[in-house]
């Protein structure tokens, strides 16, 4: 039987980081295997929200177009001054012509992307913008509790029309890849350290709190490699920022147990600005490749979440405690700020060799991954109830 074909609009950060085209990857397959099921396939046309100005004429293409516009998922509740976004954040659409979209808009686990020492403060416009979508779309959902919060208590959303749905990176679809210097049978300590904003990541001075925490993970993980037998693999999402620093942090180690995946599998990794979609699946197997992952990027966690991978946060950053929060991951493990005094590699030791060891923490991520699973294709087989009904009404 010819399947039915449903043009899909999908805004979104698609610019140069693996996590959001990770998400993008998988929830578009993960929705056209259930919606093979109704005899109906999406054809998806990807458009990067955060570099899109969304002009009257790019809108009357949209309505022509599209059967449905999906916005998300990934953080796109962020405020940066210099995109001169009309709404205030990477939606960049004025609510005249947000008004003038015809198919349904589904809103799609969103976050709440603000960093910890950003100064930047959303302006008024973008309260009245989320208000005016939360009206206007077929379904509005956060990607976590925390964000549902602040949706309500900062701009003023109606909580009872906020679904909290999981990010869909934690649905992998990925593909075996081979590691040239990965040992087989040492553990493997994968890092995903994130270079850029240090001054939203960091308190003044934030450069020398960059090299301080570095430096502390550093001494950790060495004593890992020293003690543990384990490898390292540093895990970038962004080329060039989270790479640059990798000679300087390799420095020292025991020879054969540090490596990058940029450096081990380059072609993974196109310049800024390449389509890094069809790298997705090989990149995520990474995630399955390691005991356990530390990160300061939200999807450093959602990934390893979805590989069944265990977890520590880095850094300060409020999107990691939120989706820990939601899908049950012990927080004894978290290292957020780290002080200046001589034990506090030991300390970050003794949580990641704590971590390896807990048979606890690897029983839970089953089943804690089934029960997201299971919202997750909920909430999709809505989206795919919305296109359907669209269809019908043509």
């Amino acid at each position: 039987m010819t399947k039915r074909v449903v043009t899909v609009w999908h805004i979104g950060a698609w610019n140069r980081n693996f996590g959001d085209w990770a998400l993008a990857y998988q929830m578009h397959r993960l929705l056209n295997e259930q919606a093979a099921l109704r005899d109906l396939h999406l054809d998806f046309y990807l458009v990067d929200g955060q570099l899109t100005h969304f002009h009257s004429r790019l809108v009357d293409q949209m309505c022509e177009e599209a059967d449905l516009v999906i916005l998300g998922g990934g953080g796109c509740l962020f405020h940066r001054p210099e995109d001169r976004s009309r709404s205030g954040w990477m939606f960049n659409i004025s609510l005249e012509d947000l008004d003038r979209i015809t198919p349904p808009i589904v809103v799609y686990s969103i976050g709440y992307n603000r960093f910890p020492y950003d100064p930047n403060e959303f302006p008024p416009i973008t309260a009245v913008h989320l208000s005016h979508l939360q009206e206007r779309a077929a379904l509005f959902s956060a990607r976590n509790t925390g964000t549902r919060t602040v949706m309500v208590e900062k701009f003023g959303l109606r909580p009872e029309t906020i679904e909290v749905v999981p990010d869909p990176g934690i649905y992998l679809f990925d593909r075996p890849v081979d590691v040239p210097s990965r040992r087989h049978g040492a553990p493997v300590i994968a890092v995903n350290l994130a270079g850029d904003r240090p001054s939203f990541r960091y308190p003044a001075p934030a450069e020398d709190n960059q090299h301080l925490f570095f430096g502390v993970i550093k001494s950790a993980l060495h004593r890992c490699a020293s003690d543990l037998g384990a490898q390292v693999m540093l895990l970038p999402h962004l080329v060039g920022v989270d790479t640059d620093f990798f000679a300087q942090f390799a420095d020292g180690f025991p020879r054969g147990s540090i490596f990058s995946a940029h450096e081990e599998l380059p072609f993974l990794y196109p310049p800024p600005g390449r389509i890094m979609y069809p790298h997705v699946p090989f990149f995520t197997n990474l995630f399955r490749q390691a005991e356990v992952v530390l990160g300061m990027r939200g999807h450093s966690g959602i990934l390893s979440f979805g590989a069944g991978t265990k977890f520590i946060s880095l850094g300060e950053h409020r999107k990691l405690g939120y989706f820990a929060g939601d899908v049950g991951l012990p927080s004894e493990y978290a290292i957020q700020s780290i002080d200046q005094s001589d034990g506090a590699a030991d300390l970050v030791f003794d949580k990641i060799h704590g971590c390896l060891e807990d048979e606890t923490y690897a029983a839970l991520l089953g089943p804690a991954l089934d029960r997201q699973h299971a919202i997750l294709r909920a909430f999709n087989e809505r989206v795919l109830d919305v296109a359907e009904e669209n269809e019908r009404d043509r």
